[in-house]
């Protein structure tokens, strides 16, 4: 590795997206591609849930079977896990 390759190594953080889906007996982890990630109208980080579901070999129907209690959308920068968005599952109506 020449020392201006070692250099932008160095400056370039790896960022990589997903959502972990916390259920009442497992947790179920799924990879987010970078062209499903986008600013949305309020100008948030945000990525549709089903098309993540579908990509990974899953739908909204396994959601319900896997007694989903929370859902993260996070960020993960060098290892460290940033939560961008979290929805609790689990509210009585």
């Amino acid at each position: 590795m020449t020392q201006n390759e070692h250099r932008q190594s160095v400056l370039t953080k790896a960022i990589q997206y997903r959502y972990i889906i916390e259920s009442k007996d497992k947790s179920v982890e799924l990879e987010v591609e970078d062209r499903d990630v986008f600013r949305n109208a309020d100008d948030e980080i945000d990525c549709p849930l089903d098309v993540v579901l579908r990509k990974n070999g899953y739908s909204l129907n396994d959601l319900m079977s896997w007694d989903a209690r929370e859902i993260q959308f996070v960020k993960i920068i060098d290892q460290e896990i940033v939560v961008i968005n979290r929805v609790s599952l689990n509210v009585n109506l």
